[in-house]
């Protein structure tokens, strides 16, 4: 087991610049570590910069759906903050209704533009459920999936665009995959009454999970390409899916075997933290492109060992 201080892990990601869903990422990470007052303050901030329409945290960029990631913690601010109540309620209805979206309803992953992303899943899904949207949740992540899935692996494809009906970027992007097991993972953590939806859920989560692992590296990770060796080698999606598998176990619908799965890939994802708590060899902000350091890999690394913590 890789000892890692969380204390530095925190430092790096606060001293980070975040946009919407690297705010969001970092207030699971509170949520999940049980600092619910970290998670009220990074949710304030999110509440203070809503836009007129409804998304949380709100830093001019394209992105249409990332501001969903910020729900549970406003919802949590709610609780004691009527503003935040209502701010998360108009995130909420954005989701629901005005977000662009496709004619039969998916949702478009950017302002703008027609394509639909793997991303989306992690930012939709856990929100609609923690606001109580299940049916809506289940038929965004269904219509992802019908999108993204590739039957032959396993494994989701990046970017579609619905109005060409072509693929802007049909590689198994490693953070991509490790998005959706995370997002599933963290929504069935959530709560999902209806059992032929959460066994669903479950049973499609623990595929990922398998066909993900089918291309783990000699050394527990993964390249950013799943299936391309001579793409560079990205720690996030270890990390994300750790969470997922470590989660899965500890909410009882993995069998334990997945813990050391899990184990294996945050285990080799944090060997490469330094000294000031930043992870390093990840897929790398701003582009995502190359190698470098991200606010969602401090994230992850953080939600990754306090799953792992619930084991016990």
């Amino acid at each position: 087991m890789t000892s890692v201080s969380t204390a530095s892990l925190w430092r790096a990601l606060l001293s980070m610049q975040r946009f919407a869903w690297e705010q969001g990422v970092a207030s699971h990470a509170a949520i999940d570590s049980g600092d619910e007052v970290l998670a009220r303050l990074l949710a304030r901030d999110a509440v203070a910069r809503q836009d007129a329409d409804g998304q949380l945290g709100a830093m001019d960029d394209a992105g249409a759906v990332n501001s969903g990631s910020l729900i549970e913690a406003a919802l949590l601010l709610g609780v004691s903050d009527d503003a935040a109540a209502e701010a998360a309620q108009r995130q909420r209805w954005w989701l629901l209704r005005y977000s662009p979206r496709d004619d039969w309803g998916v949702l478009h992953h950017l302002k703008g533009s027609s394509e639909v992303w793997a991303d989306s899943v992690y930012m939709v899904v856990p929100a609609l459920v923690a606001a109580g949207d299940l049916a809506p949740a289940d038929m965004q992540y269904r219509m992802h999936r019908e999108q993204l899935w590739d039957e032959a692996t396993g494994l989701y494809r990046h970017r579609f665009d619905m109005a060409s009906r072509t693929f802007t970027r049909d590689a198994f992007w490693a953070s991509g995959n490790g998005w959706i097991a995370a997002g599933m993972a963290r929504a069935l953590h959530l709560g999902v009454e209806a059992e032929t939806v959460r066994e669903r859920w479950q049973a499609e989560t623990r595929a990922l999970l398998d066909a993900c692992a089918r291309h783990e590296r000699e050394d527990g990770r993964f390249h950013d390409v799943l299936d391309d060796a001579s793409s560079f080698v990205d720690g996030t999606a270890g990390l994300m899916l750790a969470y997922a598998a470590f989660t899965g176990v500890a909410d009882g619908w993995l069998p334990a075997s997945y813990a050391d799965d899990a184990a294996r890939w945050a285990d080799a994802a944090l060997a490469h933290v330094d000294a000031d708590g930043l992870a390093h060899e990840v897929c790398g902000a701003p582009g995502f492109d190359a190698p470098g350091t991200s606010a969602e890999a401090q994230a992850f690394a953080i939600m990754a060992i306090a799953a792992r913590a619930r084991l016990s």
